[in-house]
């Protein structure tokens, strides 16, 4: 049952079961290794289980997917628990070790973070009243929504589970080939490079590589980040955080590449080197040396990326890891900085501390969603931001297709991907509203008032003139499902991107939309299964996508 509905003993006993659960951070088998150690074999750890599953899926594989956003967030909290006592102090000269007992610590604590993660997602959600639950036994508690089929596959596909058949299918993206002259330079660093312990090596960092392999990355983000580069962030602008980052991804890439060619050659991949360990002043002269910027801007780059226990636990965004009490000992995964946006991390971190400018990078998210639409409806006549003459909302987008009489009335939301149970909630609502009050207040003032968009020149003929007229509410990164009723529907960006894209008539683009073809379905592009998760003898069961069919 949901909380609102409880009694008194069945709340008790669910937050009984949430008590005895809490106790598990008590108990991590690190807990008695110094911090720093404790730390770099977490993360030393997390790069293993990180090749472990590029290896089995492959890189474009939902799974991987899965398993990286899940790692990136498992790691952090696990290093955030370890070190609620302080930082021990990092003894001069220390190098890392691998060994396996330790291994088996980290393995263990982190699978604990794991299915611990399954209480701290639940709980919250329940307290909220969007998840119900069930006591099965005194030990065990099952949490599950009330969403239809239609629900579970918009859920399937904000989680990145695609159709494995048809038009709809996803297209797995290409990766980049080194040439063969970048090769033969890999080749005169691997030749030179020196076994360290029982499972590292060491090499000469080449400036001439890493500015090739700048200027390759800088090409990148500039097709995927549209931006303008003068956009003030405080402290520093969009430009300078992008040359920041792009250096960053360089010395990660090839420091990435250089370990699997490593193992390539000798067979054991080098576990000891894996994660790269700097002294924070030596992360700074890098980086402001390849990549352009002042040594203070570097400072404050490095600064807002360097995680710590109030920051969000999330290495895509803030990836740098403290081993020491003064942040003076940096350490870094490069696998999250290669799979991780730009573009989202500069938003989530403005997003976490520096409110205006997360305002300004936000309006200019909105700008840049309506852009890139009329450049995919440029064919026909196009409008935009058009106020309703009370000031109450606005129409984002405007569409006519005369050949078909059709229009699209559109309200645009774009949301990042909430990574916890409060974004969700947060983004959630604001959706809701998109749908229940602007798009119905848009839609209400149109249809009272079917001349009014005529009168202003915005459209050729009266609403009430047209076969066709479509509300809709598009939705990107992440949105919510209500049920499609009197032609007012949510729509996924991309989705409506392609579809106009196969269609010359906008009503058929808009028919074969609403179809929902293109949402996986359950059975055949993913299942469901409830699964549980014990940690310290209490249990929670919950709802697990997997893709394809259940076997």
């Amino acid at each position: 049952m949901f909380y609102l509905d409880s009694t008194g003993d069945f709340i008790a006993q669910v937050k009984d079961i949430e008590r005895r659960a809490d106790q598990c951070i008590e108990h991590f088998a690190l807990s008695n290794v110094p911090t720093h150690v404790a730390c770099w074999t977490v993360l030393s750890t997390t790069v293993q289980l990180v090749e472990d599953n590029l290896e089995r899926f492959g890189p474009e594989s939902s799974k991987f997917h899965a398993a990286m956003l899940n790692l990136s967030r498992h790691a952090p909290l696990l290093i955030r628990w370890l070190g609620r006592s302080g930082m021990s102090a990092v003894s001069l000269g220390w190098t890392p070790q691998w060994d396996s007992v330790s291994e088996t610590q980290a393995l263990r604590d982190l699978r604990v973070v794991s299915d611990y993660d399954a209480f701290l997602s639940s709980f919250p959600m329940w307290y909220r009243n969007r998840l119900s639950a069930e006591l099965l036994n005194n030990d065990v508690v099952r949490f599950q929504t009330s969403q239809d089929g239609r629900d579970r596959q918009v859920s399937a596909f904000q989680k990145g589970l695609r159709r494995r058949t048809g038009i709809h299918k996803a297209i797995a993206g290409g990766q980049v080939e080194p040439t063969e002259a970048v090769l033969r330079r890999y080749g005169r660093m691997l030749d030179s490079a020196q076994a360290v312990g029982q499972r590292g090596f060491r090499y000469e960092h080449s400036y001439e590589l890493t500015n090739g392999t700048f200027r390759k990355y800088t090409k990148r983000m500039d097709q995927i980040t549209r931006r303008s580069e003068d956009l003030d962030l405080g402290v520093y602008t969009l430009g300078k955080f992008k040359r920041f980052y792009v250096a960053l991804q360089s010395i990660c890439a090839i420091h990435d590449f250089l370990c699997f060619l490593w193992k390539q050659r000798t067979g054991r991949y080098p576990i000891e080197s894996a994660v790269l360990v700097k002294k924070r002043d030596d992360w700074i002269k890098l980086l402001s040396l390849h990549s352009g910027t002042e040594h203070a801007e570097t400072e404050q780059l490095l600064s807002d990326l360097t995680f710590y226990s109030k920051r969000l636990a999330d290495l895509h965004v803030f990836p740098f890891i403290p081993l020491d009490e003064d942040h003076k000992l940096l350490a870094l995964i490069p696998q999250f900085i290669l799979n991780s946006s730009p573009e989202e991390n500069i938003i989530r971190t403005c997003s976490y501390l520096r409110e205006r400018s997360f305002s300004l990078l936000s309006d200019n998210k909105s700008t840049l969603m309506r852009q890139d639409l009329l450049e995919t409806f440029k064919r026909f006549r196009c409008g935009h931001s058009i106020s309703l003459p009370d000031g109450s909302t606005d129409i984002d987008l405007l569409i006519e297709d005369l050949r078909s009489s059709t229009v699209i009335i559109a309200e645009l939301k774009w949301y990042r991907k909430p990574s916890t149970y409060r974004e969700r909630l947060r983004v959630d609502t604001e959706f809701e509203d998109g749908f229940n009050r602007q798009l119905a207040t848009v839609k209400a003032y149109c249809r009272q008032n079917p001349t009014w968009l005529k009168h202003r020149k915005s459209l050729t003929r009266s609403l009430s003139d047209y076969d066709n007229v479509f509300y809709l509410l598009v939705g990107r990164d992440h949105w919510s499902w209500f049920n499609p009723q009197d032609r007012t529907a949510v729509v996924e960006y991309e989705q409506l991107r392609l579809a106009v894209g196969r269609e010359d008539r906008l009503d058929q683009a808009i028919q074969d939309l609403l179809r929902y073809d293109w949402l996986p379905v359950e059975g055949v592009d993913f299942h469901v299964l409830f699964e549980r998760r014990f940690v310290e003898g209490v249990g929670v069961e919950s709802a697990v996508y997997y893709g394809g069919p259940p076997k």
